[in-house]
């Protein structure tokens, strides 16, 4: 009799606490049906009902993760572009500026533009014959996108010669492959990039490096895996069964709710467990990317080198919600082998000014650490401002082909005639320590400062002032290798592009002395 009193006594609480949050759940709901109705039917004006309540469900959710986020029903082909890396298109990466033409910047290897001869810096007036003009870029990509197999008509100010022509573009099923570039370097090292992890990234890497050590002697492998953002865990886990023996536990989840906690094991017969690894990451290297690094770390199965990774170790699934839409949400957080879990930031604890807390042990810290140097000032508004990619197109015009990516360097005349076309040009070219100096001046002339030390700060601005042309010059070595990054993608597109960017790698180059020395 005894226990039996006891029992309800020890429960009692976790049912009330139960029956309090289903209570306050079903008021606040309560509550915000009836803000709705009497909104619609008072207000002084009409309201979009719709629109009013995806503002409310994208401001709740503002205060949870970044990661979790509604995906109404129109937006459903961003689900299969984020699992899948396919969409139905044309297979081109575009530029909008209001009031302009969509500028095709990059399009990709074997896609149906490529097909239909488009080429970076070619211009689309129209699509299906609506100017472009007053389209957004989201509006532009939404019109090139579609069925596969349908047709879309674009009319084209062509980037040699100047013409206006009608293109007929028959879309396909593009497929943005996660392998980004798989080569062999020096030493018989085998280098593969990957850019993603979704549907078959996995098979993609296995595939590239079984295609390398059929065709070469692989004495050493580079993962590259910098920049990357992560994607579907199940390809990270796959990615590992390349490198790990079958069975091998590599990661793990737990959430709130029980059916979200599970361990990944490797499932797949390994391709290569003994053939000396190092995985290259840096601050853009997350989720997906973290759990390999961190595997592979902690498994000992290779070295981690370059920066230490952004910390996301949290875990999405997508919920399907009423009317095809589906929310995407955090469930869980991930544990690498060690049993640590690499999440950086805490959402649900926050700062005094609304700012997560960090956790400093968050991330993947590598083995061997290489910092690449900070760009100047001016280098970064020469991308953001996009001149690079302008002259790059006015050097495509004028050069029909130039050597490999690998092997390509513009000279000293054709630097020079870059500085000349783009000093011109409108562009914040201030040093850091002319910024500094220019707080300097603000802080003293508050501090009434300004008279005694007017002469003195004169005379430093004008030893540091520079022109535009002496700027780019002055800067030419971390310039260069930026224009020269662009000018291969012209003629060499994506692939052309990376392997310009690994020519003079610092990271790069201390993976391959590691691997010179385990070799």
């Amino acid at each position: 009799m005894r226990l039996k009193a006891i029992l309800p006594a020890l429960f009692m609480p976790l049912l009330l606490q139960a029956q309090s949050a289903e209570f306050n759940t079903s008021k606040s709901l309560d509550i915000f049906h009836s803000l709705l109705r009497e909104i619609s039917l008072y207000y002084v004006d009409s309201v979009a009902m719709d629109q009013l309540v995806y503002t409310g469900i994208e401001a709740m959710l503002s205060t949870m993760d970044p990661y979790t986020e509604f995906i109404p029903e129109e937006d459903n082909e961003s689900i299969e572009m984020m699992t899948t890396g396919s969409y139905g298109g044309v297979g081109a990466l575009i530029k909008k500026r209001p009031g302009e033409g969509v500028l095709v910047s990059e399009p990709y290897a074997g896609s149906p533009a490529v097909r239909a001869g488009l080429i970076a810096g070619d211009v689309i007036l129209a699509i299906d014959g609506e100017s472009v003009m007053d389209l957004s870029a989201d509006e532009c990509s939404s019109r090139m996108k579609g069925s596969p197999g349908t047709g879309v008509d674009f009319l084209v100010q062509r980037l040699m010669g100047g013409d206006t022509v009608t293109i007929r573009v028959i879309r396909e099923k593009v497929h943005i492959s996660d392998v980004g570039l798989a080569c062999m370097l020096p030493d018989s090292v085998a280098y593969i990039r990957m850019t993603g992890f979704t549907q078959g990234g996995a098979a993609d890497v296995r595939k590239a490096l079984k295609d390398m050590k059929n065709d070469h002697p692989v004495r050493g492998i580079v993962l590259d895996l910098r920049g990357n953002g992560g994607g579907l865990m199940d390809e990270a886990v796959k990615l590992l069964s390349v490198f790990l023996p079958r069975n091998t536990m590599v990661v793990s989840a737990r959430g709130r709710q029980e059916r979200f906690d599970v361990e990944h094991y490797t499932k797949e017969e390994p391709l290569d467990t003994e053939t000396p690894l190092v995985v290259l990451v840096n601050r853009g290297s997350a989720s997906s990317s973290e759990i390999v690094a961190g595997a592979i770390q902690d498994l000992k199965r290779g070295v981690i080198v370059g920066e230490k990774t952004f910390g996301k170790g949290l875990v999405q699934t997508i919920r399907p919600l009423s009317y095809n839409a589906n929310l995407k949400i955090t469930t869980a957080k991930y544990y690498i082998p060690s049993g640590r879990c690499v999440q950086s930031l805490d959402y649900g604890r926050r700062n005094g000014d609304g700012t997560p807390e960090r956790n400093e042990n968050g991330g993947i810290v590598p083995d061997s650490v290489v910092s690449l140097p900070m760009y100047s000032r001016i280098a970064m508004e020469l991308v953001a401002r996009d001149y690079l990619h302008e002259y790059s197109l006015r050097y495509f015009t004028r050069n029909r082909t130039i050597p490999q990516a690998g092997m390509f360097y513009i000279s000293d005349e054709e630097y020079a005639d870059f500085v000349k076309e783009t000093s011109g040009k409108e562009f914040d070219d201030r040093s850091a320590t002319e910024i500094l100096l220019e707080s300097f001046s603000r802080t003293a002339k508050a501090e009434g400062y300004e008279e005694l030390l007017e002469k003195e700060i004169q005379a430093l601005q004008e030893r540091l002032h520079a022109d535009k042309a002496t700027d780019l010059m002055h800067y030419r070595k971390e310039i260069q290798p930026l224009l020269e990054e662009e000018i291969c993608s012209r003629y060499y597109l994506q692939e052309g592009r990376l392997r310009s960017m690994i020519r003079d790698d610092l990271q790069l180059e201390k993976a391959m002395s590691i691997l010179k020395t385990n070799q």
